[in-house]
Protein backbone atom coordinates (compact mmCIF):
# COMPACT_ATOMS: atom_id res chain seq x y z
CA UNK A 1 0.00 0.00 0.00
CA UNK A 2 1.36 3.49 -0.50
CA UNK A 3 2.10 5.76 2.22
CA UNK A 4 0.63 8.49 1.44
CA UNK A 5 -2.62 6.64 1.00
CA UNK A 6 -2.87 5.64 4.43
CA UNK A 7 -3.73 9.46 5.12
CA UNK A 8 -7.54 10.57 6.50
CA UNK A 9 -9.09 12.47 3.41
CA UNK A 10 -8.01 15.63 2.20
CA UNK A 11 -11.06 17.34 3.86
CA UNK A 12 -10.29 16.13 7.14
CA UNK A 13 -6.75 17.28 7.15
CA UNK A 14 -7.12 20.51 5.52
CA UNK A 15 -10.16 22.07 5.95
CA UNK A 16 -9.66 23.69 9.41
CA UNK A 17 -11.76 25.00 12.23
CA UNK A 18 -12.21 29.04 12.08
CA UNK A 19 -12.23 31.70 15.16
CA UNK A 20 -14.74 34.05 14.57
CA UNK A 21 -12.49 36.70 15.93
CA UNK A 22 -10.73 36.51 12.80
CA UNK A 23 -13.43 36.93 10.16
CA UNK A 24 -12.91 40.73 8.58
CA UNK A 25 -15.23 43.19 10.07
CA UNK A 26 -17.77 44.70 8.37
CA UNK A 27 -18.70 41.78 6.02
CA UNK A 28 -21.87 39.71 5.23
CA UNK A 29 -21.76 36.51 3.13
CA UNK A 30 -24.61 33.88 1.85
CA UNK A 31 -25.02 30.78 0.52
CA UNK A 32 -27.89 29.15 -1.47
CA UNK A 33 -28.40 26.00 -4.19
CA UNK A 34 -29.34 27.54 -7.34
CA UNK A 35 -28.97 24.16 -9.34
CA UNK A 36 -26.63 26.07 -12.17
CA UNK A 37 -25.33 22.52 -13.22
CA UNK A 38 -28.36 20.81 -13.54
CA UNK A 39 -30.08 23.55 -15.10
CA UNK A 40 -27.47 23.73 -18.13
CA UNK A 41 -27.23 19.52 -17.88
CA UNK A 42 -30.69 18.31 -17.34
CA UNK A 43 -30.55 14.64 -15.78
CA UNK A 44 -26.58 14.73 -15.74
CA UNK A 45 -25.86 16.66 -12.65
CA UNK A 46 -24.77 14.65 -9.24
CA UNK A 47 -24.13 17.68 -7.53
CA UNK A 48 -26.27 17.10 -4.23
CA UNK A 49 -28.82 19.98 -3.44
CA UNK A 50 -26.72 20.23 0.16
CA UNK A 51 -23.92 21.83 -1.93
CA UNK A 52 -24.61 25.31 -2.15
CA UNK A 53 -23.74 26.55 -5.81
CA UNK A 54 -23.90 30.19 -5.83
CA UNK A 55 -22.31 32.64 -2.68
CA UNK A 56 -22.28 36.19 -1.99
CA UNK A 57 -20.00 38.35 -0.32
CA UNK A 58 -21.15 42.11 0.67
CA UNK A 59 -19.00 44.66 2.11
CA UNK A 60 -21.16 47.13 4.80
CA UNK A 61 -19.12 50.10 3.24
CA UNK A 62 -17.46 50.66 -0.24
CA UNK A 63 -14.57 48.99 -0.25
CA UNK A 64 -11.17 49.39 -2.35
CA UNK A 65 -10.98 47.17 -4.81
CA UNK A 66 -8.35 45.39 -6.99
CA UNK A 67 -7.90 42.26 -9.34
CA UNK A 68 -5.93 39.77 -11.29
CA UNK A 69 -7.58 38.00 -14.31
CA UNK A 70 -6.47 35.20 -16.55
CA UNK A 71 -4.17 36.08 -19.97
CA UNK A 72 -6.38 33.40 -21.78
CA UNK A 73 -6.84 34.51 -25.03
CA UNK A 74 -10.91 33.38 -24.73
CA UNK A 75 -11.73 35.18 -21.48
CA UNK A 76 -14.49 34.47 -20.08
CA UNK A 77 -17.68 37.28 -19.62
CA UNK A 78 -17.71 37.52 -15.78
CA UNK A 79 -13.46 38.05 -16.82
CA UNK A 80 -14.19 40.86 -19.48
CA UNK A 81 -17.11 42.11 -17.30
CA UNK A 82 -14.61 42.66 -13.93
CA UNK A 83 -11.69 44.00 -15.98
CA UNK A 84 -13.77 46.64 -18.36
CA UNK A 85 -15.29 48.00 -14.58
CA UNK A 86 -12.00 48.52 -13.17
CA UNK A 87 -10.81 50.12 -16.27
CA UNK A 88 -13.43 52.44 -16.37
CA UNK A 89 -13.47 52.78 -12.58
CA UNK A 90 -9.94 54.25 -12.46
CA UNK A 91 -6.95 54.10 -9.95
CA UNK A 92 -9.85 54.65 -7.10
CA UNK A 93 -12.04 51.49 -7.52
CA UNK A 94 -14.55 50.59 -4.99
CA UNK A 95 -16.80 47.56 -4.84
CA UNK A 96 -19.71 46.34 -2.15
CA UNK A 97 -20.26 43.25 -3.31
CA UNK A 98 -18.25 39.64 -5.16
CA UNK A 99 -21.20 37.07 -6.93
CA UNK A 100 -19.64 33.75 -7.44
CA UNK A 101 -21.62 30.53 -8.95
CA UNK A 102 -20.01 27.09 -9.86
CA UNK A 103 -21.43 25.03 -12.25
CA UNK A 104 -21.44 27.00 -15.42
CA UNK A 105 -18.34 28.89 -16.14
CA UNK A 106 -19.79 31.41 -18.79
CA UNK A 107 -16.80 31.09 -20.93
CA UNK A 108 -17.09 31.04 -25.38
CA UNK A 109 -20.75 32.29 -24.83
CA UNK A 110 -20.08 35.84 -26.86
CA UNK A 111 -22.39 39.28 -26.21
CA UNK A 112 -25.24 36.83 -24.84
CA UNK A 113 -22.79 35.55 -21.88
CA UNK A 114 -22.09 38.60 -21.16
CA UNK A 115 -25.26 40.42 -20.85
CA UNK A 116 -26.47 37.59 -18.66
CA UNK A 117 -23.48 38.29 -16.37
CA UNK A 118 -24.56 42.00 -16.36
CA UNK A 119 -27.83 40.79 -15.69
CA UNK A 120 -27.18 39.22 -12.27
CA UNK A 121 -24.64 41.90 -11.36
CA UNK A 122 -27.65 44.25 -11.87
CA UNK A 123 -29.79 42.92 -9.77
CA UNK A 124 -27.17 42.41 -6.93
CA UNK A 125 -26.58 45.83 -7.39
CA UNK A 126 -30.28 46.99 -7.18
CA UNK A 127 -30.63 45.40 -3.78
CA UNK A 128 -27.74 46.85 -2.01
CA UNK A 129 -27.65 50.79 -2.78
CA UNK A 130 -29.67 53.18 -5.50
CA UNK A 131 -28.69 53.49 -8.80
CA UNK A 132 -27.74 57.13 -7.59
CA UNK A 133 -24.38 55.52 -6.05
CA UNK A 134 -23.60 53.08 -8.43
CA UNK A 135 -19.59 52.66 -9.77
CA UNK A 136 -18.83 50.70 -12.54
CA UNK A 137 -17.48 47.85 -9.89
CA UNK A 138 -19.86 48.07 -7.03
CA UNK A 139 -20.42 44.76 -7.95
CA UNK A 140 -18.21 41.68 -9.78
CA UNK A 141 -18.75 38.24 -10.51
CA UNK A 142 -16.45 35.44 -10.54
CA UNK A 143 -17.76 32.17 -12.39
CA UNK A 144 -16.60 28.57 -12.42
CA UNK A 145 -17.91 25.24 -14.29
CA UNK A 146 -18.86 24.42 -17.74
CA UNK A 147 -17.35 25.93 -20.76
CA UNK A 148 -19.79 26.48 -23.30
CA UNK A 149 -22.92 26.99 -22.00
CA UNK A 150 -24.68 30.08 -21.00
CA UNK A 151 -25.91 30.78 -17.53
CA UNK A 152 -29.47 29.87 -16.40
CA UNK A 153 -30.29 33.31 -15.42
CA UNK A 154 -33.93 32.68 -14.24
CA UNK A 155 -32.99 30.27 -11.53
CA UNK A 156 -29.74 32.62 -10.53
CA UNK A 157 -32.24 35.55 -10.14
CA UNK A 158 -34.03 33.44 -8.05
CA UNK A 159 -31.24 32.30 -5.88
CA UNK A 160 -29.84 35.99 -5.80
CA UNK A 161 -33.35 37.05 -4.15
CA UNK A 162 -32.81 34.32 -1.45
CA UNK A 163 -29.01 35.48 -0.51
CA UNK A 164 -30.23 39.18 0.07
CA UNK A 165 -33.27 38.06 1.60
CA UNK A 166 -32.13 37.45 5.18
CA UNK A 167 -29.73 35.03 4.79
CA UNK A 168 -26.22 37.26 4.78
CA UNK A 169 -24.58 36.84 8.00
CA UNK A 170 -20.95 36.75 9.41
CA UNK A 171 -19.53 33.40 11.19
CA UNK A 172 -17.78 30.89 10.34
CA UNK A 173 -19.84 28.59 9.24
CA UNK A 174 -21.40 31.11 6.60
CA UNK A 175 -18.04 31.37 5.47
CA UNK A 176 -17.42 27.81 5.08
CA UNK A 177 -20.56 27.48 3.57
CA UNK A 178 -19.54 30.26 0.59
CA UNK A 179 -16.15 28.42 0.07
CA UNK A 180 -18.34 25.20 -0.81
CA UNK A 181 -20.39 27.12 -2.80
CA UNK A 182 -17.03 27.74 -5.22
CA UNK A 183 -15.75 24.10 -5.70
CA UNK A 184 -16.19 22.54 -8.52
CA UNK A 185 -14.34 19.14 -8.65
CA UNK A 186 -12.38 20.08 -5.58
CA UNK A 187 -12.86 17.37 -2.74
CA UNK A 188 -12.73 20.39 0.21
CA UNK A 189 -13.37 24.18 0.86
CA UNK A 190 -10.57 26.36 1.07
CA UNK A 191 -11.20 28.57 3.62
CA UNK A 192 -8.31 30.55 5.34
CA UNK A 193 -8.14 33.46 7.67
CA UNK A 194 -5.15 35.94 9.78
CA UNK A 195 -5.52 38.72 12.39
CA UNK A 196 -2.42 40.87 12.92
CA UNK A 197 -1.91 44.37 14.86
CA UNK A 198 -1.13 46.72 11.97
CA UNK A 199 -0.55 50.66 12.99
CA UNK A 200 -2.44 50.32 16.29
CA UNK A 201 -5.30 48.59 14.89
CA UNK A 202 -6.45 44.74 14.60
CA UNK A 203 -6.49 44.22 11.16
CA UNK A 204 -8.31 40.67 9.83
CA UNK A 205 -7.93 38.88 6.68
CA UNK A 206 -10.07 35.80 4.95
CA UNK A 207 -9.18 34.10 1.81
CA UNK A 208 -11.46 31.66 -0.14
CA UNK A 209 -9.95 30.00 -3.38
CA UNK A 210 -10.88 26.90 -5.65
CA UNK A 211 -9.27 24.97 -7.76
CA UNK A 212 -8.71 21.20 -8.87
CA UNK A 213 -7.79 20.92 -12.34
CA UNK A 214 -7.09 23.35 -15.43
CA UNK A 215 -5.60 24.50 -13.29
CA UNK A 216 -1.71 26.81 -14.48
CA UNK A 217 -2.72 30.46 -13.97
CA UNK A 218 -0.65 33.41 -15.27
CA UNK A 219 -3.15 36.27 -14.23
CA UNK A 220 -2.65 40.33 -15.10
CA UNK A 221 -3.88 43.27 -13.46
CA UNK A 222 -6.61 44.83 -15.35
CA UNK A 223 -4.73 47.70 -16.61
CA UNK A 224 -1.33 45.37 -17.61
CA UNK A 225 -0.67 44.19 -20.82
CA UNK A 226 -0.99 40.63 -21.37
CA UNK A 227 2.19 39.11 -19.61
CA UNK A 228 -7.71 26.46 -13.71
CA UNK A 229 -10.20 27.12 -13.04
CA UNK A 230 -9.18 28.60 -10.17
CA UNK A 231 -10.89 31.30 -8.40
CA UNK A 232 -9.80 33.25 -5.41
CA UNK A 233 -11.24 35.97 -3.31
CA UNK A 234 -9.38 37.97 -0.28
CA UNK A 235 -11.32 40.29 1.92
CA UNK A 236 -9.74 42.69 4.47
CA UNK A 237 -11.05 45.32 7.15
CA UNK A 238 -7.41 46.78 6.80
CA UNK A 239 -7.62 50.07 5.53
CA UNK A 240 -5.72 49.95 1.97
CA UNK A 241 -6.25 52.25 -0.69
CA UNK A 242 -7.20 50.92 -4.22
CA UNK A 243 -4.23 51.60 -5.99
CA UNK A 244 -1.65 50.03 -3.25
CA UNK A 245 -4.49 47.11 -2.68
CA UNK A 246 -4.18 46.80 -6.26
CA UNK A 247 0.35 46.71 -6.52
CA UNK A 248 -0.05 44.32 -2.89
CA UNK A 249 -2.28 42.28 -4.97
CA UNK A 250 0.02 42.18 -8.26
CA UNK A 251 3.13 41.04 -6.11
CA UNK A 252 1.40 38.43 -3.70
CA UNK A 253 0.08 36.63 -6.65
CA UNK A 254 3.25 36.72 -8.83
CA UNK A 255 4.76 34.52 -6.08
CA UNK A 256 1.81 32.13 -5.24
CA UNK A 257 -1.14 31.48 -7.58
CA UNK A 258 1.32 32.13 -10.63
CA UNK A 259 3.68 29.40 -9.37
CA UNK A 260 1.15 26.65 -9.02
CA UNK A 261 0.27 23.98 -11.85
CA UNK A 262 -1.76 21.08 -11.43
CA UNK A 263 -1.65 20.05 -15.29
CA UNK A 264 -0.56 22.82 -17.26
CA UNK A 265 -3.87 24.32 -18.00
CA UNK A 266 -4.18 27.76 -18.26
CA UNK A 267 -8.11 27.98 -17.71
CA UNK A 268 -10.64 30.79 -19.69
CA UNK A 269 -11.61 32.26 -16.15
CA UNK A 270 -8.93 32.42 -13.86
CA UNK A 271 -9.71 35.44 -11.28
CA UNK A 272 -8.58 36.90 -8.36
CA UNK A 273 -10.10 40.13 -6.94
CA UNK A 274 -9.43 41.37 -3.17
CA UNK A 275 -11.47 43.63 -1.16
CA UNK A 276 -9.91 46.15 1.32
CA UNK A 277 -13.35 48.57 3.59
CA UNK A 278 -11.25 50.15 6.19
CA UNK A 279 -13.36 48.74 9.06
CA UNK A 280 -10.70 47.23 11.20
CA UNK A 281 -10.90 49.16 15.31
CA UNK A 282 -8.41 50.72 16.98
CA UNK A 283 -7.30 49.99 20.53
CA UNK A 284 -10.57 51.91 21.48
CA UNK A 285 -12.64 49.99 19.39
CA UNK A 286 -13.45 53.31 16.78
CA UNK A 287 -12.63 52.86 13.21
CA UNK A 288 -10.36 55.91 12.05
CA UNK A 289 -10.99 57.69 8.99
CA UNK A 290 -7.43 57.11 8.01
CA UNK A 291 -6.71 54.80 4.42
CA UNK A 292 -2.75 54.20 4.13
CA UNK A 293 -1.19 54.38 1.16
CA UNK A 294 2.49 53.80 0.19
CA UNK A 295 3.10 57.47 0.25
CA UNK A 296 1.78 57.80 3.61
CA UNK A 297 2.47 54.55 5.61
CA UNK A 298 4.77 53.00 3.18
CA UNK A 299 5.65 50.52 6.10
CA UNK A 300 1.85 49.86 6.93
CA UNK A 301 1.30 48.69 3.13
CA UNK A 302 4.68 46.85 2.72
CA UNK A 303 3.37 44.85 6.31
CA UNK A 304 0.21 44.07 4.97
CA UNK A 305 1.45 42.93 1.61
CA UNK A 306 3.84 40.61 3.27
CA UNK A 307 0.37 38.93 5.21
CA UNK A 308 -1.56 39.01 2.02
CA UNK A 309 1.72 37.01 -0.01
CA UNK A 310 1.88 35.06 3.00
CA UNK A 311 -2.09 33.76 2.79
CA UNK A 312 -1.69 33.87 -1.53
CA UNK A 313 1.18 31.22 -0.66
CA UNK A 314 -1.13 28.78 1.63
CA UNK A 315 -4.37 29.22 -0.84
CA UNK A 316 -2.48 28.42 -3.76
CA UNK A 317 -0.85 25.64 -2.25
CA UNK A 318 -4.06 24.57 -1.20
CA UNK A 319 -5.31 24.40 -4.94
CA UNK A 320 -2.22 22.22 -5.61
CA UNK A 321 -2.74 19.36 -2.42
CA UNK A 322 -6.23 19.32 -3.58
CA UNK A 323 -5.05 18.50 -7.62
CA UNK A 324 -7.73 16.34 -9.75
CA UNK A 325 -6.44 13.02 -8.33
CA UNK A 326 -3.22 14.01 -6.75
CA UNK A 327 -1.27 12.03 -4.55
CA UNK A 328 2.29 14.00 -4.12
CA UNK A 329 2.28 17.39 -3.55
CA UNK A 330 5.76 18.72 -5.27
CA UNK A 331 7.83 21.87 -4.46
CA UNK A 332 10.39 22.41 -7.28
CA UNK A 333 12.55 25.27 -6.02
CA UNK A 334 15.65 26.71 -9.16
CA UNK A 335 18.52 28.99 -7.48
CA UNK A 336 20.82 31.08 -8.85
CA UNK A 337 19.80 31.84 -12.17
CA UNK A 338 20.33 34.73 -14.19
CA UNK A 339 16.90 37.18 -12.71
CA UNK A 340 13.39 35.91 -11.36
CA UNK A 341 11.47 35.58 -14.64
CA UNK A 342 14.16 32.99 -15.49
CA UNK A 343 14.43 30.91 -12.77
CA UNK A 344 10.48 31.25 -12.60
CA UNK A 345 10.17 29.91 -16.43
CA UNK A 346 12.67 26.78 -15.51
CA UNK A 347 10.57 25.85 -12.46
CA UNK A 348 7.63 26.00 -14.20
CA UNK A 349 8.98 23.81 -17.28
CA UNK A 350 9.80 21.13 -14.66
CA UNK A 351 6.40 21.19 -12.51
CA UNK A 352 4.69 21.14 -15.88
CA UNK A 353 6.58 18.70 -17.26
CA UNK A 354 4.20 15.37 -17.72
CA UNK A 355 7.05 12.64 -17.37
CA UNK A 356 8.33 14.73 -14.54
CA UNK A 357 4.71 14.15 -12.71
CA UNK A 358 4.40 10.46 -13.64
CA UNK A 359 8.09 10.16 -11.42
CA UNK A 360 6.83 11.70 -8.78
CA UNK A 361 3.36 9.93 -8.51
CA UNK A 362 5.63 6.18 -9.51
CA UNK A 363 8.23 7.40 -6.66
CA UNK A 364 11.09 7.74 -8.99
CA UNK A 365 13.96 9.83 -7.99
CA UNK A 366 14.55 10.33 -11.83
CA UNK A 367 16.98 13.77 -12.43
CA UNK A 368 16.89 13.17 -15.77
CA UNK A 369 13.36 13.88 -16.55
CA UNK A 370 14.23 17.48 -14.28
CA UNK A 371 17.37 18.38 -16.40
CA UNK A 372 14.90 17.52 -19.66
CA UNK A 373 12.56 19.95 -18.55
CA UNK A 374 14.75 22.51 -17.43
CA UNK A 375 17.12 22.59 -20.54
CA UNK A 376 14.09 23.34 -23.01
CA UNK A 377 12.31 26.08 -20.86
CA UNK A 378 11.96 29.50 -22.78
CA UNK A 379 13.89 31.86 -20.55
CA UNK A 380 13.03 35.51 -21.28
CA UNK A 381 15.57 38.30 -21.33
CA UNK A 382 18.51 39.44 -20.88
CA UNK A 383 20.96 36.97 -22.38
CA UNK A 384 21.57 34.14 -20.10
CA UNK A 385 21.44 30.35 -19.96
CA UNK A 386 22.06 26.82 -17.98
CA UNK A 387 25.71 25.76 -18.01
CA UNK A 388 24.97 21.91 -17.79
CA UNK A 389 28.49 21.60 -16.08
CA UNK A 390 27.29 23.19 -13.02
CA UNK A 391 24.08 21.98 -12.52
CA UNK A 392 22.77 20.03 -9.22
CA UNK A 393 20.07 18.29 -8.66
CA UNK A 394 18.46 17.18 -5.08
CA UNK A 395 16.45 15.41 -3.10
CA UNK A 396 15.40 16.91 0.07
CA UNK A 397 13.62 15.72 2.73
CA UNK A 398 10.17 18.26 3.44
CA UNK A 399 10.00 20.12 6.51
CA UNK A 400 9.93 17.85 9.89
CA UNK A 401 10.94 14.63 8.20
CA UNK A 402 14.60 13.64 10.12
CA UNK A 403 16.05 12.51 6.77
CA UNK A 404 19.27 13.41 5.04
CA UNK A 405 18.89 15.30 1.46
CA UNK A 406 19.71 13.01 -2.00
CA UNK A 407 22.01 14.49 -4.10
CA UNK A 408 21.11 13.14 -7.59
CA UNK A 409 23.29 15.45 -9.91
CA UNK A 410 26.65 17.48 -9.15
CA UNK A 411 28.16 19.97 -11.39
CA UNK A 412 26.29 17.78 -13.74
CA UNK A 413 27.70 14.01 -13.14
CA UNK A 414 25.52 11.77 -12.15
CA UNK A 415 25.75 10.37 -8.41
CA UNK A 416 25.41 6.82 -7.47
CA UNK A 417 21.72 7.10 -5.50
CA UNK A 418 20.55 4.60 -2.69
CA UNK A 419 17.55 3.07 -3.87
CA UNK A 420 16.55 2.57 -0.21
CA UNK A 421 17.32 6.36 0.45
CA UNK A 422 15.55 7.49 -2.42
CA UNK A 423 12.12 5.20 -1.17
CA UNK A 424 12.39 7.18 2.25
CA UNK A 425 12.69 10.79 0.98
CA UNK A 426 9.99 9.75 -2.12
CA UNK A 427 7.04 7.65 -0.09
CA UNK A 428 5.75 10.44 1.83
CA UNK A 429 3.05 12.84 0.34
CA UNK A 430 5.53 16.24 -0.14
CA UNK A 431 8.32 15.71 -2.24
CA UNK A 432 11.34 18.64 -2.57
CA UNK A 433 13.11 19.40 -5.48
CA UNK A 434 16.29 21.84 -5.79
CA UNK A 435 18.30 22.65 -8.20
CA UNK A 436 20.98 25.01 -8.14
CA UNK A 437 22.22 25.97 -11.55
CA UNK A 438 24.95 27.75 -10.10
CA UNK A 439 24.99 31.14 -11.81
CA UNK A 440 24.67 29.30 -15.07
CA UNK A 441 27.17 30.90 -18.06
CA UNK A 442 27.30 33.78 -15.59
CA UNK A 443 29.33 33.60 -12.42
CA UNK A 444 27.21 32.40 -9.12
CA UNK A 445 27.70 35.42 -7.28
CA UNK A 446 26.18 37.76 -10.07
CA UNK A 447 23.20 34.97 -10.86
CA UNK A 448 21.31 35.06 -7.64
CA UNK A 449 18.05 34.78 -8.88
CA UNK A 450 15.32 32.05 -7.37
CA UNK A 451 12.41 30.91 -7.64
CA UNK A 452 9.79 28.16 -6.15
CA UNK A 453 7.12 26.73 -7.87
CA UNK A 454 4.43 23.93 -6.67
CA UNK A 455 2.93 20.64 -8.63
CA UNK A 456 1.65 17.70 -8.01
CA UNK A 457 1.77 14.04 -9.69
CA UNK A 458 -0.08 12.95 -12.55
CA UNK A 459 -2.22 9.54 -11.18
CA UNK A 460 -4.84 6.85 -12.89
CA UNK A 461 -7.27 9.43 -10.85
CA UNK A 462 -7.13 12.47 -13.00
CA UNK A 463 -7.26 10.36 -16.45
CA UNK A 464 -10.65 9.28 -14.99
CA UNK A 465 -11.52 12.32 -13.69
CA UNK A 466 -10.80 14.34 -16.64
CA UNK A 467 -12.35 11.36 -19.17
CA UNK A 468 -15.64 14.34 -18.62
CA UNK A 469 -15.21 17.95 -19.77
CA UNK A 470 -15.26 20.50 -16.65
CA UNK A 471 -13.19 23.57 -15.80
Amino acid sequence: MRWCRTYASKAERFVQAISPETLPRGYLVASTYAGVKKAISPGTSSVPMSKPDMALVVSSVPASVAGVFTTNAFRAAPVVHATTALQQAGPDARARAVLTNSGCANAVTGEAGLDDTRALVEQVRASLAPSSECTPTDVLMMSTGVIGVRLPVPPMQRAIEDLVSGRLQNHPEAWLDVARAFMTTDTFPKLRTRSFSLGGRRCRIAGIDKGAGMIHPRMASASSALHATMLGLFVTDAPIAAPDLQRCLNEAVRVSFNCVSVDGDMSTNDTVVALANGQATADDGSVPDEWWTEQSHPDLVRAFQAELTGLCTEMAQLLVRDGEGAEKFVQVRVRHAGTYEQAHAIAASISTSALVKCAMHGEDANWGRILCAAGYAALPAPAWAVDPSKVHVTFEPPPGVQEAPLPTLIDGVPQVVDEAHAARLLRHEDIYVDVDLQGGTWRREEAVAEAVYWTCDFSKEYITINGDYRT
